[in-house]
C-alpha cells in the first residue's frame, strides 16, 4: 500500500509530506483548492506524461517521492527480476522534472527508465480518474473493460492471439503489396529490365572514374609535360647542347669525397650521402624517362576517354553519385526484378500462410468468445448487485457480445454494454443513460467487482461522485468502506456522506503569502472534520449543522464496525 507522498513544487505545492492511512483516505477541499493536484503528483511520479509546466513558478525542477509497503509480495518480485535493491518490503518512486525537460526516475534510489516505473507502479497502485465515467459511453472501450475482468488464462490467450493476428496483418500487407495488377508489373518490369541493361552494359569497374580522369589529364597538357620533362631530362643527364648533366657533376663529386672519407667521421657521412644523392638522381632520371616514352599524344585517344566520361556522368546523374552507387542501385533492381519475377509463386506462399492463419485466428476467437460470454455472465450478477447496493434498485446491466465477421486485435466479437434503469423498460446502451449520477454509480460497480477482483494494494478513486447526491451518495460512501476493508483506498471528494466514511480526512486549501499563492495539505482532526462536513452539507457553522456532522460521523463509523 501507499504509505508516504511527498511532493516539491508541484503547480500550487510548494513542498508536502503526507502519510496515509491503510483503508480509506478521503481529500476534502474548496473548488479550485487544488485536490487533482494530489492526483497528478501521484500520475507524475507513476510515470505519466506532463509538461515542463506543472514546476512551480520560479522553481528549477519538480520532485514527487511514493513510498509503497509492499505486503503482498508482487512489487518485490518484479525488482527481483530486474535487478533492483530492496529492504523489506518497502518500494520507494521517485521522479525529478527539470525546467530544461530533463526527467530522472529512480526505484529505491537507483536510476532507471520511466517503463521500468510504469511496469512497476501496475502493480502497486490504480488511478481512477474522474472523467473515467464518461468513457463508459464511449462503445468501443467496452470489450477492453469486459477483458480486464478475465484471469491469467483469459488474457494469456488473448496474447496469443494477438500474436497470430499481427502476423495476418503483415502476411496481408505483403500480399497486397506484391498483388500489383498484371500492367503496372509489365510496366515495372520493363523498367527495371531497361536500367539493370543499361548499367550493365557500360561495364563499370568501381575505379575506372578516378583512372581515366588522371589520363585526361595527361593526355589534354601532352605537349606541355613532354616539353618541360625534356628540360628536367637534359638537364640531369648530359645530352646533345649540355656538356655535363647533374648525374655526371654528382658522381665527380662523389669520386672526390670518396678520396678522403677515410679521414674522419664527417667526410665518411658526407660521402655516404653523395651515395644516396647518386643513387636517387639515377632513379629520378630513370623514372622522368621512363614516363615520358609512356606519353603519347593522341586525340583519338583523348575523345574515347571523354565519351567514356561523359557516359560515367550521364548514368552518375540517373542512378548515383558514383560508379559504386550506380552498381548497387543495379544490384537491388536485379533483386526487386527477381522477386517480381518470383512474386507469382511467393503470392501462392502468402495466401496459403493467410488461410492457415484464419484458421487459427477463427478458432483462437472462437475461444475468446466462450471465455467473454463466462466472464460476461458472471460480472453481470455482481454488477447488478453493486448497483442495487447504490440505490438503484430495479437496474439491471447485461453484457451484449455480438459476432463479427472480420477478424481485429481483439478477435471477432463486439461488445456493449446495456442496461435497464427502471421496471418496464427495455435494455439500452449506456450512452442514453441521462443521468451523470447513474453513470457515475455504474462506473463505481464496475470499478468495484474489477478491484475486488485484483490484487493491487491501492486504489484511488478521483470524484467518483459526481452528479449524486442524498442516498444514493450515502451508499457511494458505504460502496467505498467497504472497498477499503480489502484495498486501500485514497479518494477525491465533494461530498458529506462519502467524507464522513473516512478513517482519515486531508483537507486541501489554499492561501496566499507574499503574493504567492501556495496549496496545503494537512491531515485534520475529528474538530476540524466537522467544520468541513459542515462546509460540505451547505456552508454554514452553527450548533444545528455541527450537530448534523457529528451525527452523520457517527452514522459512518457505526456502519464500518458492522463490515465483515
Amino acid at each position: 500500500m501507499l504509505t508516504c507522498l511527498h511532493v516539491r513544487n508541484i503547480a500550487l505545492i510548494e513542498e508536502i509530506t503526507l502519510e496515509f492511512h491503510p483503508h480509506l483516505n478521503i481529500f476534502t477541499g474548496e473548488t479550485g483548492a487544488g485536490k487533482s493536484m494530489l492526483i497528478d503528483s501521484i500520475q507524475f511520479a507513476i510515470g505519466n506524461r506532463t509538461s515542463k509546466q506543472i514546476i512551480r513558478k520560479g522553481e528549477q525542477c519538480a520532485y514527487v517521492r511514493l513510498t509503497f509497503e509492499d505486503e503482498k509480495g508482487f512489487g518485490i518480485s518484479y525488482l527481483e527480476g530486474e535487478g533492483y535493491p530492496y529492504t523489506g518490503t518497502t518500494i520507494e518512486l521517485e521522479r525529478i522534472l527539470y525546467i530544461s525537460g530533463r526527467t530522472v526516475y529512480k526505484i529505491n534510489g537507483v536510476t532507471c527508465t520511466r517503463q521500468a516505473v510504469k511496469e512497476l507502479a501496475a502493480l502497486l497502485i490504480d488511478v481512477h480518474g474522474q472523467h473515467e465515467p464518461q468513457s463508459l459511453l464511449d462503445v468501443s472501450t467496452h470489450i477492453e473493460m469486459l477483458d480486464s475482468f478475465g484471469d491469467e488464462s483469459f488474457h494469456t490467450l488473448k496474447e496469443e492471439y494477438k500474436i497470430q493476428y499481427m502476423r495476418l496483418v503483415e502476411v496481408k500487407a505483403e500480399l497486397e503489396r506484391i498483388s500489383t495488377d498484371d500492367r503496372k508489373k509489365l510496366q515495372l518490369q520493363d523498367m527495371l529490365e531497361f536500367q539493370i541493361n543499361e548499367i550493365a552494359a557500360c561495364n563499370l569497374k568501381v575505379d575506372e572514374e578516378e583512372n581515366l580522369k588522371s589520363q585526361y589529364d595527361i593526355l589534354s597538357h601532352a605537349e606541355k609535360i613532354l616539353m618541360q620533362c625534356q628540360k628536367a631530362y637534359d638537364a640531369l643527364e648530359a645530352s646533345e647542347g649540355h656538356q655535363v648533366g647533374a648525374l655526371e657533376l654528382v658522381g665527380r663529386a662523389t669520386q672526390h669525397i670518396q678520396d678522403v672519407s677515410n679521414i674522419n667521421e664527417e667526410l665518411s657521412s658526407l660521402h655516404t650521402r653523395l651515395l644516396a644523392a647518386e643513387a636517387e638522381v639515377q632513379d629520378i632520371t630513370y623514372q622522368m624517362r621512363r614516363f615520358v616514352d609512356q606519353i603519347e599524344y593522341s586525340p583519338e585517344l583523348l575523345q574515347e576517354i571523354q565519351t567514356r566520361l561523359d557516359t560515367i556522368y550521364r548514368l552518375k546523374q540517373k542512378y548515383g553519385s558514383s560508379i559504386a552507387e550506380i552498381l548497387s542501385y543495379q544490384a537491388s533492381c536485379q533483386k526487386e526484378l527477381e522477386e517480381l519475377l518470383g512474386s507469382t509463386e511467393n503470392k501462392e506462399k502468402l495466401e496459403k500462410e493467410v488461410d492457415r492463419l484464419e484458421q487459427a485466428l477463427g478458432q483462437l476467437s472462437s475461444k475468446l468468445t466462450t471465455k467473454r460470454n463466462d466472464i460476461a455472465r458472471t460480472i453481470e450478477v455482481q454488477i447488478n448487485e453493486h448497483l442495487h447496493d447504490l440505490q438503484m434498485p430495479h437496474a439491471e446491466f447485461k453484457v451484449a457480445i455480438e459476432p463479427i465477421s472480420s477478424f481485429n486485435r481483439n478477435g471477432q466479437d463486439s461488445v456493449e454494454f446495456l442496461i435497464r434503469t427502471n421496471l418496464g423498460e427495455d435494455m439500452h446502451g449506456l450512452a442514453k443513460i441521462a443521468s451523470g449520477g447513474e453513470i457515475s454509480r455504474v462506473m463505481l460497480a464496475i470499478k468495484t467487482v474489477l478491484v475486488l477482483g485484483d490484487t493491487i494494494e491501492t486504489v484511488i478513486f478521483d470524484e467518483i461522485d459526481t452528479g449524486i447526491s442524498g442516498l444514493a451518495a450515502q451508499k457511494v460512501g458505504e460502496k467505498l468502506a467497504v472497498i477499503s476493508r480489502m484495498r486501500q483506498v485514497i479518494c477525491i471528494t465533494h461530498l458529506p456522506q462519502i467524507a464522513a466514511m473516512g478513517d482519515q480526512n486531508y483537507l486541501i486549501e489554499k492561501t496566499v503569502v507574499d503574493n504567492y499563492t501556495k496549496t496545503h495539505l494537512t491531515t485534520i482532526d475529528q474538530e476540524v472534520l466537522q467544520k468541513e462536513l459542515c462546509r460540505l452539507m451547505g456552508g454554514l457553522i452553527t450548533e444545528s449543522t455541527l450537530n448534523s456532522a457529528k451525527e452523520l460521523k457517527e452514522t459512518a463509523n457505526t456502519y464500518k464496525q458492522g463490515i465483515v
